[in-house]
């Protein structure tokens, strides 16, 4: 009998040295993982928060945030959550130069053993500003050299303005005509279609006071 106590009395010792030992459970609540947003014709930047709160038993630091692309940027308002304390991580993207659905994301990296990685993400719908059809014209080579136009729409004429446009060579001739309501017609013509050629055309819009090139291709093929 005493051999037996003695061996409960140890595995009974190594229970308690193994529960004391255990780690306590940590775990941030996330409210939301995911945010939707929706951009207006000239916006710079968006941004969007996500909180969470320490739901565990032991502190949590965040690690490190990696965002999926260098127009991203997260912060969190502290590294460090106690018990039951709350948060946000704070994303922001730069819009400029983006144009229609846009997914993003940023991985959190946490010292906690139950979720040592989560993933935010930011979808967002930009609005193009300035849409062309078609941004390709040819004529074949010994085709008749007749005009062939491209359709403009401005989506928000108050906003944005076509300031001008350049033709890469001179072979092209090109001519910008006002159809009113933000609508306007390039109507392109080569000079030549006896043998191949091909170009560009850059168009100039004016948005929100910032400049930005559209460009369209022409050729004889």
């Amino acid at each position: 009998m005493g051999q037996i106590s003695r061996t409960m009395k140890l595995a009974a010792s190594l229970l308690l040295l193994l529960v004391g030992a255990a780690p306590g459970f940590a775990s941030l609540d996330w409210q939301v993982r995911e945010r939707a947003l929706k951009t207006e014709i000239g916006q710079e930047s968006a941004e969007a928060v996500f909180p969470f709160r320490n739901g565990g038993d032991r502190p949590v630091r965040i690690l490190s945030l990696s965002p999926s692309c260098g127009c991203v940027a997260a912060e969190p308002d502290q590294w460090r959550y106690a018990p039951g304390e709350s948060g946000e991580i704070r994303v922001q993207m730069a819009l400029t130069g983006y144009v229609g659905h846009l997914r993003r994301s940023v991985s959190v990296e946490l010292d906690d053993p139950a979720q040592r990685f989560v993933e935010l993400t930011l979808t967002l719908d930009i609005p193009e500003p300035v849409t062309i059809a078609p941004r390709f014209l040819f004529w074949r080579v010994g085709d008749a050299p007749a005009e062939k136009n491209l359709e403009i729409v401005l989506a928000e004429p108050a906003e944005t303005s076509l300031a001008g446009f350049e033709c890469d060579q001179p072979t092209f001739s090109a001519q910008l005509q006002d159809a009113g309501a933000g609508r306007y017609r390039l109507a392109v013509k080569p000079a030549d279609t006896r043998k191949p050629v091909d170009s560009a055309i850059r168009l100039r819009a004016v948005l929100a006071g910032h400049d930005q090139i559209y460009v369209v291709y022409v050729a004889v093929k």
